[in-house]
């Protein structure tokens, strides 16, 4: 505005020609050089055992004043039986709907005004009842986490309003490309076992009260568990407070989870599921590979964060930034209790699916052909990895969910404090090879969801075995 005002006062001045056009910004697309990664050590850890021989967990951390309460055990939909599957999620479900003399909204009013949370919930593996607290109000939380521990009273009226929703949930999943995906791609791996099995209206409908109070009893029994603390809180203080409210419980009998068998593609098969008038695709493409107890898992992890496994790995930098099919494209490892699944994912645009799919499988080539992975990439993929580790562990949630998934998958103690230097240590030949070896050079189960009018065709142009699948993983017709 100065400048203006001056041009105005001297209209005579001549000034020299100015280009106002604004400058066009090069975008830098090269990968950041890595940084440094520093290690990272475990805060301290105590264990304890209640009278009934529970195991107590305590890890510390006294930067808030705040403690996490998580009673895991040995279960999840891995029990659930046949014909009433989803049992083991509701079952967890309704603990907290009326426990003790308490209905639902009466804990949920009294963990209010104590501003707590009490939690019950199950996945494929685990159970977990969980309790967040203030330090000073612990003792009050306590009591509410007890009860709903050890005296659930599954109300049936409860049940009804639950199993309902579920019921309109389920009926959203069977909508859902990803959901749909997933169902059916769990079923192509693991058959009729484990994560294969999915949750029915049918098998929702069949679920009553009773098969909840047998389920529980049977499975959350100290023998099948452990209690694991975090936050502000030491053993001495917290081994108490269990006993008094635990250590009374019988023991009840530890339950072994039966050998998992899972389902290697012995060739890469292309799984199409009709979904009428679809204005994209979701795509995913998965095989098991080493798990975490296995010496290439390090190796594959890294390499696979240079492939797929970040913003700036090569799987999105294709598809996303070069191509603009999709708005992110990315490859994983999932862990159960099976071992480690391999997932590349994308939701594309319908009409690029072909198209998107051939960029998937050309990159794969070219790693293992014309473009290996270079030092440059492997180097960015462990600092990628290495650098946020640390402060994740800020979180009290973070640091007790970790100790859960080290109990429960029977990891080495000190799993934490592997991680950083087992990432460091991995060389970019090694990552290189272990990729090529474990995934790029291997079958492929294919899963693809979309519109089949407008999809089938030229994804069946690829080359691959085409087998169309309803949304519950049933051939409709294969090639």
């Amino acid at each position: 505005m100065i400048f203006l005002s001056l041009m105005l006062a001297c209209p005579k001045q001549v000034e020299p020609a100015v280009d106002m056009t604004p400058a066009v910004p090069t975008v830098d697309r090269s990968k950041p050089g890595p940084l440094e990664g520093g290690n990272f050590t475990l805060p301290a850890i105590e264990t304890g055992t209640l009278s009934n021989g529970m195991k107590v967990v305590v890890v510390e951390n006294h930067e808030l004043p705040v403690v996490q309460v998580r009673a895991v055990f040995n279960t999840g939909s891995w029990t659930d039986p046949a014909k009433h599957e989803g049992l083991a999620g509701v079952s967890m479900d309704m603990l907290n709907e009326g426990a003790g003399d308490r209905d639902g909204k009466q804990i949920s009013a009294d963990l209010k005004a104590l501003a707590s949370s009490v939690n019950s919930y199950a996945n494929s593996d685990m159970a977990t009842v969980r309790a967040d607290s203030l330090k000073k109000n612990l003792e009050p939380t306590l009591d509410i986490w007890a009860d709903v521990l050890l005296e659930p009273t599954f109300p049936k009226g409860e049940w009804e309003r639950i199993q309902n929703q579920n019921l309109l949930d389920l009926e959203a999943a069977r909508k859902d490309p990803d959901s749909i995906a997933w169902i059916v791609t769990d079923r192509l791996i693991y058959g009729d076992a484990y994560e294969g099995r999915t949750t029915t209206a049918a098998s929702l409908k069949a679920i009553d009260t009773k098969d909840m109070k047998a389920w529980y009893q049977t499975h959350l029994v100290p023998s099948n568990g452990t209690l694991l603390v975090g936050g502000d809180i030491t053993l001495a203080e917290i081994q108490p407070l269990l006993e008094e409210r635990l250590g009374s419980v019988a023991p009840g009998n530890a339950i072994e989870m039966p050998e998992i068998e899972t389902i290697q593609p012995t060739e890469t098969i292309v799984y199409l599921v009709d979904k009428p008038g679809a204005a994209q695709s979701m795509v995913k493409a998965v095989r098991f590979v080493p798990a975490r107890d296995q010496p290439e898992y390090w190796d594959l992890m890294v390499g696979n964060s240079a492939w797929g496994g970040m913003f700036m790995a090569r799987l999105n930098m294709n598809l996303r930034e070069d191509k603009g099919y999709t708005y992110g494209a990315r490859s994983s490892i999932y862990n159960n209790q099976a071992g480690a699944l391999w997932v590349a994912s994308s939701s594309v645009q319908s009409e690029v699916t072909a198209p998107a799919m051939a960029e998937l499988f050309a990159e794969l080539a070219d790693v293992q052909g014309e473009r290996p992975m270079t030092v440059e990439e492997i180097e960015y993929a462990k600092s990628n990895r290495v650098l946020g580790y640390p402060g994740s562990f800020e979180t009290v949630d973070y640091l007790v969910g970790s100790r859960s998934t080290v109990w429960r998958y029977g990891l080495p103690d000190n799993w934490e404090e592997l991680y950083i230097p087992s990432v460091q240590g991995v060389t970019p030949e090694k990552a290189q090879s272990t990729f090529v070896e474990q995934v790029a050079s291997q079958p492929l189960v294919v899963t693809v969801v979309g519109d089949l009018a407008s999809i089938k065709a030229p994804i069946a142009e690829l080359g691959y075995t085409v087998i169309v699948l309803d949304v519950d993983g049933n051939v409709v017709e294969d090639n």
